[in-house]
């Protein structure tokens, strides 16, 4: 069971591209919406930096020309709450898509997310070096959920003291800053595995009534596993954040899988690993529990695109028998 104390929805996400060669703003930093600029082989500019050149009078009354199509490869189908991922062939000096921040690599290669309330429609603009422009407009597909019904928690968890919403809240807010930084480390591109093997008793997506109150949306998976089950990396990575704690997720473990791209797995019951780790798939990382605010043994599974959360489902093939 998701464990996000309940709070008001937010406003539907929206996707931006910002070109990143690495990120040198603080951990708290807000993206900035619109465009950025970079060379490929030019010192790494932070989204929206003011050391990228202003165009000039002429460059910005010209018409650019139409770059061609192929030099965009696109893996994986535009869905709400996918994560996709393309490479660009050339060297790009911006890329334009409204919403959220993203990195792409020196090779041109960058994921793609499309949040659980994307639009229909984005266009993404990419300006190339030799000043063509490239655009492509995404067709995402849309997504229905079903209200979910959760009882059976236990009082002490539904019925938090201020002292224990405050030290959640500092928690949560301590692992958004950690998503913020784009790990060097590009671990994403081998696929995923499933971190369990087992029953997804909630899916992503679905929004939540917890003993009769409005428990928000289930921003990830929930697998059912025996207590002490081994939860293995479902792709490579460096551990980040590993403590115990949480009133409300529980022990928690986040897992760097580079560029932004992250796992998140909570109510376990204690660790094989510690921050700063690297560890490859299928290494075991953490055990499962029941910690926090649950109704039963399980894990739940979310992946990050920085503040973007995403249906970890959509990146893995069928849960295979046990």
């Amino acid at each position: 069971m998701h464990s996000s104390y309940p709070r008001p929805r937010p406003p539907a996400p929206v996707l931006l591209v910002a070109l990143v060669l690495a990120c040198g703003c603080s951990s708290g930093e807000a993206p900035v919406a619109g465009e950025a600029g970079a060379s490929a082989s030019a010192a790494p500019l932070v989204a929206g930096s003011d050391t990228a050149p202003p165009p000039t009078a002429d460059a910005a009354s010209a018409d650019p020309a139409k770059a061609d199509q192929s030099r965009l490869v696109l893996k994986g189908k535009p869905t709400q709450g996918a994560l996709i991922f393309a490479t660009i062939t050339g060297k790009v000096a911006k890329v334009g898509f409204p919403g959220h921040r993203a990195t792409v690599n020196a090779d041109g290669s960058l994921p793609i997310a499309f949040g659980l309330h994307a639009p229909k429609s984005e266009k993404m603009e990419i300006h190339f070096e030799d000043g063509s422009l490239l655009e492509h407009v995404f067709a995402v597909e849309p997504r229905t959920f079903q209200t979910e019904e959760i009882n059976n928690i236990p009082k002490s968890a539904m019925e938090l003291d201020p002292k224990a919403k405050a030290a959640h809240l500092v928690i949560e807010s301590r692992i958004e800053a950690l998503r913020m930084k784009p790990g060097s480390k590009i671990c994403y591109e081998d696929g995923f595995t499933w971190p369990v093997i087992g029953r997804i008793s909630s899916p992503y997506g679905d929004p939540r009534v917890m003993e009769g109150i409005d428990g928000g949306v289930h921003m990830g998976i929930d697998i059912g596993v025996p207590v002490g089950t081994p939860v293995k990396a479902p792709a490579c990575g460096t551990v980040i954040y590993a403590e115990a704690g949480d009133p409300v997720n529980g022990t928690t473990l986040v897992l760097d899988h580079g560029r932004g791209v992250t796992s998140t797995f909570l109510h376990l019951s204690g660790f094989k690993t510690k921050v700063g780790d690297e560890v490859k798939q299928g290494d075991v990382v953490a055990i499962s529990g029941r910690t926090g605010r649950a109704n039963g043994p399980h894990i739940h599974w979310g992946i990050n695109y920085f503040e973007v959360r995403l249906d970890p489902e959509l990146l893995v093939p069928p849960m295979p028998a046990k």
